[in-house]
């Protein structure tokens, strides 16, 4: 049967680990120091080192009893990384969902999604329209239908924890404050979508359209990206970093940096375009 988790991301469990390492032999500890020790032990769980997580695991049990808790914590987002390439099949629920409702600034009525509702539709299988026109407040998201859509909803402080996002629309919804980790966008609908402040961390993005979208202090690092398109999309102090690109189209976008001078947002664009790998001819 299987058990779709929600489950911690790469960068938490890597502070974690650094931790309990240094704790336990801190002579012998050679990863380094700091952010960069954290990013080392994250490319080993992403699978972007030549060092294998068996190795870490092995470092890891020599810690003690006490890190028991936290080896099976790695185990289950591994676990959870394996089922990225796995459809969640479960049939629609037939048992009534009760939703309460909420008004937004525009005006429109939106049904309310919490945590709790979210998972007994996990479990049980989610009902049609689940995910159209509702609002999500701090909801992780581990497991999906492929090709759902969250038509004009709103996502606020939600995370998608490595979770297949494939064939899924978010056109004309808003997603603020909310972080996409280890997981698989593929096929995916961003248009006209506004994001804030939201990050992609460690994730594959596959053939996803941005077009038209208003992305303002949004960043994308540790991904892959190949035939992502933010046609006529705004990025307003966005920030791409350690990025692997592919094909990425820039055209007609609009990159600013509110607040800052003509120079700055220059130097901006320049760094994302060079990132990326765009042409700067494209601009």
């Amino acid at each position: 049967m299987i058990e779709y988790k929600a489950v911690p991301s790469g960068l938490e469990l890597s502070c974690r680990i650094k931790q309990c390492l240094e704790d336990a032999a801190p002579r012998e500890y050679q990863f380094g120091e700091g952010i960069c020790a954290i990013r080392a032990i994250n490319d080993i769980l992403q699978g972007r080192s030549t060092r294998s997580v068996d190795e870490l695991l092995a470092e890891l049990e020599k810690c003690g009893d006490h890190i028991v808790p936290l080896l099976q914590a790695v185990r289950n987002f591994l676990r959870q990384k394996e089922l990225l390439m796995t459809p969640y099949v479960k049939r629609a629920s037939r048992k009534p969902f009760t939703f309460q409702s909420c008004s937004v600034s525009d005006g429109r009525k939106l049904k309310v999604i919490d945590q709790m509702l979210y998972d007994r539709a996990a479990k049980e299988g989610f009902p049609i329209n689940f995910f159209r026109e509702s609002y999500f407040d701090h909801v992780t998201f581990y497991c999906l239908p492929d090709g759902v859509d969250f038509y004009g909803s709103e996502l606020h402080n939600c995370k998608f924890a490595v979770c297949r996002v494939k064939g899924t629309s978010f056109g004309y919804s808003r997603i603020y404050d909310t972080e996409f980790y280890s997981s698989i966008l593929s096929h995916a609908d961003f248009y006209s979508t506004t994001l804030a402040n939201t990050r992609f961390q460690d994730c594959e993005l596959s053939h996803v359209m941005m077009q038209s979208a208003a992305l303002k202090h949004c960043s994308t690092t540790d991904c892959t990206m190949d035939n992502v398109d933010y046609a006529g999309s705004t990025l307003d102090g966005c920030t791409f970093s350690r990025i692997t690109a592919g094909a990425v189209c820039l055209d007609w976008t609009t990159i600013t940096q509110g607040g800052a001078t003509e120079e700055e947002c220059r130097q901006n664009r320049e760094a994302i375009y060079r990132v990326l790998r765009v042409k700067e001819a494209a601009a």
